[in-house]
C-alpha cells in the first residue's frame, strides 16, 4: 500500500511490481575486469559456456543475458535462482566454471544492482577513495578493479581507504579483498558517522580529503525482498523512520570528508522515500549550493529505473494512516517524527533536481530494488568556510581554517541495523523510538572540531580481536640483503615500503604496501583501528637446497614483484606453461630445448614461470605469470586447484576441460566407492534409505540463519588467517612445499 501510494511505481506496473517480488533473484557475476585476462575470459564464457544458452528455450525464457548497460560485456545474468540453476544440467558446466573462477578472483559473483554505485563513481587510477560502510566487501573489490585500470598493468597513484563499524564483518571484507591482490587498499574498522580525517603529512593542517566516496548506509533492505524472504514479516514504515537520522549522520561526514570537485555516491537497497529522497533533499538543503546532484544516467546507458520523486507521504507502522507534512502532525503523537522525513516545498525540491536521483525497481530488469544518487561538492560546506582572514587564500587551496581541525561531529551515532550481503539489514524489527532516544540532544557545537570516542554500543561492536602491529622495514634492515641477492632484486625498489606484523621472533610473512598507504598508517595508526593492508610478497620456509635464502615468492605478491625478480624467472611458451601447469613434478626434459636451457641456468629454489604472448606463440592474448619451485631435475608450480584450472583454461582451453571432466569423475568415483563401503560396513537400510531420500529431494533454499552460519566459519578461517605471522597456519608457500618430492630437497 505504502509504495502504491508513493508514486514512483506506475499503476499499470503494480501488479507486475508486486509478481517479480515473489520470484527468486536470478544469479549474477562480473568478470574482473582490471585484469589482464579479463577479455580471454570474456571470449570463454561466451563461446565456451553460455553460446548455447543465449537464444530463447521452449519456454520463452532466455537462461542466460549480458547486463547490457555493463560496460565491455563484463556482467552477466543466470535468469534463474540458486536453486534452478543447481538443477538444470544445462548450466552444470558452467556452475563449476563459475565457483572454480570465483575462488581465483578472476569471477565476482554480486547482485546485478550492487554493481551500479561503484561505476556511477566514475573512478580514475589517481583517485583516493573512501567506502563509508564497506562489508562484506563486493563493492570495494569493484572500485579497486577501477582503481587498477592502469596502461601496463602498473601500480595506480590512488588508493581505497574501506571502512566498517562492525569488527567481525571487517575480517570477511578482507577475504573479500584479498583476492584482488591489491596494495593499495586498507581496512579500518570505524563508526562511519564520526569518522576522523585521516592525517598526511607532518603540519597540523594536512589531512586527505577524498576524491570519490561511497555511502552505501544501512538500510531497511525492502528493495532486497526476493533474496531476503523473512523482510515479509518484518516489514514496517517504522524501519526506514528508525535509520533515517543514522543515514544522514553519514551522508553528512562522506560530504566533509569529499575534496571540493569530488564526488559522493549515496546508494540504499531500499526503495523507501524516508531512506532515499529525504535523506539526500535535506542533505542538499543544508550545504545551500556546495553540493549539487547529478545526472549519472549516461554512465550506465541501458540501465531501465524511475526517476527521483519530489513528493511523498509518510505512512503510521501499520499504514492504516500517513501524513504529507510535518505540520499535519498531530501535536503530542508520533513524536520520533522529523521534519528532514518529509518532502520539501515543491518550488524548492525540484530546485534540487530529485529527479535526477534513480531508483531501480525489480520487475524493470529482473533485480532486487535499489536507490543512487550522485552527488558532486562545488564548494566549501557552509559550515566549513573560511573566515575573512582567509579571504585571500590561494583558489587551489582546498584547506581552510575550519578544515584545517579534525572536525569530526560530536554527535554520535547509533547502532542501527547490521549489513547483509548487499547492504541490507538484520535487525528490522527495531523499535523507533528506541532509536529516538539514542539519536536525541542534538548539540549545537555538532560541526565544531573535535575527536570523540563513539557511544558504547558502537564501541562494543568495533571491539574484536587484538591487532598485531605493523612495522616496516628500515634502510639499514640486514633481513632484505639476502631475498635482494638471491632473487636479484634491483637497488631502485623501495624496501622501506616492505612490512611485517611480527614484534618478536623470527618475521615469517613480508608484505608490500603502496607508498602513500605507508604513509598514512604510521601517521594515524592511534587514530583509527587498521585491520588489513598490503599484499603478502614473501614467505619464510627453509629448504636445505637454499641455505642463502629462507623466503619464498608468494603468487600473491607477483603483481607487484614480477618485474623486480630477473635472477629467478623463466619465461616459458604455452606448450611449456602448460607442461607446468597440469603436470605436479614434470621433469626438466618435459620442456622444450629452450624452457630447459632457461631452468637450467636457474639454481634450486623458489621462481617465478612467465608467459608472454609473442607473434609466434599469441595465445592467450595477455601475460601469465606463476611462483612455483626449481628441484635438483624437476620443477612444480606453486597453485591452488582454482588457479590451475584457471590458468590451463587460458592456455589451452579444450585440454583443459579435458582434464578437468577427468578431474570430476575421479571425485565422482570415489563418492561412490565411500558410498558402497559406508554401506558394506553394517550401515543401517533406514539410513540408506533416508540419505538417497536426501539426494533426490531438490535442495532447500538457504535461509539467512544458514547465511550467518557460513559467514561465522569464514570469520575464523580469516582470523586464522590475520595470525599466520605468529601461527603460521595458512602459509601457502610451506603448505605447497611440503607437496614437493624428496628428490628435490625440499622439507616444509
Amino acid at each position: 500500500m505504502m509504495f502504491q501510494a508513493a508514486g514512483f511505481i506506475p499503476e499499470e506496473e503494480w501488479e507486475e511490481f508486486i509478481n517479480t517480488l515473489k520470484e527468486p533473484l536470478p544469479v549474477t557475476f562480473r568478470i574482473t575486469g582490471s585484469r589482464g585476462e579479463a577479455s580471454e575470459m570474456r571470449n570463454i564464457i561466451k563461446t565456451e559456456f553460455i553460446s548455447d544458452l543465449l537464444g530463447k528455450d521452449e519456454d520463452g525464457k532466455q537462461p542466460v543475458t549480458c547486463l547490457n548497460w555493463y560496460p565491455d560485456e563484463l556482467a552477466w545474468q543466470l535468469n534463474s535462482s540458486r536453486q534452478e540453476v543447481r538443477r538444470d544440467p544445462r548450466l552444470e558446466k558452467l556452475k563449476d566454471f563459475l565457483f572454480q573462477e570465483t575462488e581465483s578472483g578472476n569471477i565476482s559473483r554480486q547482485e546485478a544492482v550492487s554493481m551500479i554505485p561503484p561505476l556511477v563513481m566514475d573512478i580514475k587510477p589517481h583517485h583516493k577513495v573512501l567506502d563509508m560502510c564497506a562489508a562484506p566487501g563486493s563493492k570495494t573489490a569493484q572500485i579497486i578493479e577501477y582503481l587498477h585500470r592502469t596502461e601496463n598493468g602498473k601500480l595506480p597513484d590512488g588508493f581505497v581507504i574501506a571502512n566498517d563499524v562492525d569488527n567481525k564483518r571487517c575480517y570477511l571484507m578482507t577475504h573479500q579483498v584479498k583476492r584482488l591482490q591489491s596494495p593499495c587498499c586498507a581496512i579500518v574498522n570505524h563508526d562511519a558517522s564520526v569518522i576522523p580525517k585521516l592525517k598526511y603529512g607532518d603540519g597540523a593542517g594536512d589531512f586527505i580529503y577524498y576524491d570519490r566516496v561511497l555511502c552505501d548506509v544501512p538500510c531497511s533492505g525492502d528493495g532486497t525482498l526476493r533474496k531476503n524472504c523473512d523482510i515479509w514479516d518484518k516489514w514496517t514504515p517504522n524501519n526506514a523512520v528508525s535509520l533515517h537520522t543514522i543515514q544522514s549522520k553519514i551522508l553528512k561526514r562522506g560530504l566533509e570528508l569529499l575534496c571540493e570537485g569530488g564526488r559522493l555516491v549515496y546508494s540504499t537497497c531500499s526503495l523507501n522515500p524516508i531512506e532515499d529522497e529525504a535523506v539526500v533533499g535535506a542533505m542538499l538543503k543544508k550545504c545551500e549550493g556546495s553540493v549539487e546532484l547529478v545526472d549519472a544516467s549516461d554512465v550506465v546507458p541501458g540501465l531501465k529505473y524511475t526517476k527521483g520523486i519530489n513528493s511523498w507521504k509518510v505512512f503510521v507502522r501499520d499504514c492504516s494512516k500517513s501524513f504529507e507534512t510535518f505540520e499535519s502532525i498531530p501535536k503530542g503523537s508520533y513524536s520520533h517524527y522529523l521534519p528532514t522525513m518529509f518532502p520539501l516545498p515543491t518550488e524548492e525540491s525540484q530546485k534540487l533536481n530529485l529527479d535526477r536521483c534513480m531508483r531501480v525497481l525489480p520487475h524493470q530488469q529482473n533485480t532486487g530494488g535499489f536507490f543512487i544518487a550522485v552527488l558532486q561538492k562545488t564548494t566549501n560546506l557552509p559550515w566549513h568556510k573560511p573566515s575573512t582572514s582567509q579571504a585571500t587564500k590561494p583558489e587551489n587551496s582546498n584547506e581552510t581554517k575550519s578544515q584545517e581541525t579534525d572536525d569530526v561531529p560530536k554527535e554520535s551515532s547509533e547502532e542501527g541495523t547490521e549489513k547483509n550481503e548487499e547492504g541490507t539489514t538484520g535487525k528490522d524489527d527495531q523499535k523507533p523510538d528506541d532509536n529516538l532516544q539514542a539519536q536525541s540532544g542534538k548539540r549545537k557545537a555538532e560541526d565544531e572540531g573535535t575527536n570523540p570516542k563513539p557511544p558504547k554500543h558502537i564501541a562494543k561492536k568495533m571491539h574484536g580481536y587484538k591487532e598485531d602491529p605493523y612495522i616496516f622495514l628500515e634502510e639499514d634492515d640486514n633481513m632484505w640483503n639476502p631475498i635482494k641477492d638471491f632473487f636479484g632484486i634491483p637497488n631502485d625498489f623501495c624496501k622501506t615500503q616492505v612490512m611485517h606484523r611480527t614484534e618478536t621472533g623470527k618475521r615469517r610473512t613480508l608484505y608490500y604496501v603502496a607508498s602513500i598507504l605507508k604513509d598514512v598508517i604510521q601517521t594515524n595508526k592511534d587514530r583509527v583501528k587498521f585491520i588489513n593492508l598490503g599484499i603478502k610478497i614473501f614467505g619464510r620456509s627453509p629448504s636445505p637446497l637454499v641455505p642463502e635464502c629462507d623466503f619464498r615468492i608468494t603468487q600473491e605478491g607477483l603483481l607487484v614483484m614480477k618485474e623486480y625478480l630477473p635472477a629467478r624467472c623463466a619465461v616459458l611458451s604455452n606448450k611449456d606453461m602448460f607442461t607446468l601447469i597440469l603436470n605436479d613434478n614434470p621433469h626438466l626434459n618435459d620442456f622444450s630445448t629452450d624452457g630447459k636451457e632457461q631452468l637450467e641456468k636457474i639454481t634450486a629454489g623458489s621462481m617465478v614461470f612467465w608467459f608472454k604472448p609473442t607473434e609466434s606463440d599469441p595465445h592467450p592474448d595477455c601475460d601469465v605469470v606463476i611462483c612455483g619451485w626449481r628441484g635438483k631435475t624437476s620443477v612444480r608450480a606453486f597453485l591452488n586447484q582454482g588457479l590451475k584450472f584457471h590458468y590451463l583454461r587460458l592456455l589451452n582451453l579444450h585440454l583443459a576441460e579435458e582434464y578437468i571432466e577427468k578431474k570430476r569423475e575421479k571425485k565422482r568415483q570415489k563418492e561412490r566407492e565411500e558410498f558402497g563401503e559406508k554401506s558394506e560396513q553394517g550401515r543401517s537400510s533406514d539410513d540408506i534409505t533416508d540419505l538417497q531420500e536426501e539426494e533426490s529431494s531438490p535442495q532447500r533454499e538457504t535461509t539467512c540463519e544458514d547465511e550467518i552460519m557460513e559467514d561465522i566459519q569464514e570469520e575464523e578461517e580469516i582470523k586464522d588467517d590475520q595470525n599466520e605471522d605468529s601461527m603460521n597456519k595458512d602459509d601457502v608457500v610451506a603448505e605447497e612445499t611440503s607437496k614437493i618430492s624428496d628428490t628435490d630437497g625440499a622439507v616444509s
